[in-house]
């Protein structure tokens, strides 16, 4: 008989220097709530939607269609950065980057990710 409940033995990591690297670690606001841990009531900060600005991977070639695979590049994702505070002080549309990835409290299950950094930073963009 196999092992019953592997998934608590395994774990997925991401790989955040890489994506912070290949996006430029660039990203801009497009929402922000409150979170507080359901596990741990003082873990608490800001969730945040941030739209990608550029990415670099290279994705490959789908097997299926033959083409190229898109980047990621003006897709979303969420991520929470645990800084004890209710919002940050960055306006929708505005830009960030994100600072300290927190991999002993950030998983991926499945295609969700769960990211989890210790702060955020306004970012000013020349806009040409």
């Amino acid at each position: 008989m196999p092992i019953a409940n592997t998934w608590v033995f395994t774990e997925t990591k991401f790989k955040a220097d890489e994506f912070l690297t290949n996006t430029h670690n660039l990203y801009r606001l497009v929402s922000q709530r409150p979170f507080t841990s359901k596990k741990d009531l003082n873990e608490s900060g800001v969730t945040l939607t941030l739209l990608i600005t550029k990415d670099d991977t290279e994705y490959g070639i789908d097997k299926k269609s033959g083409l190229k695979r898109d980047n990621n590049t003006l897709n979303t994702f969420d991520v929470t950065v645990l800084n004890n505070k209710t919002s940050i002080e960055v306006q929708k549309g505005e830009y960030v980057r994100l600072i300290n990835f927190i991999p002993e409290k950030s998983f991926v299950i499945e295609f969700d990710l769960i990211l989890r950094f210790e702060d955020v930073e306004k970012v000013n963009v020349n806009k040409k």
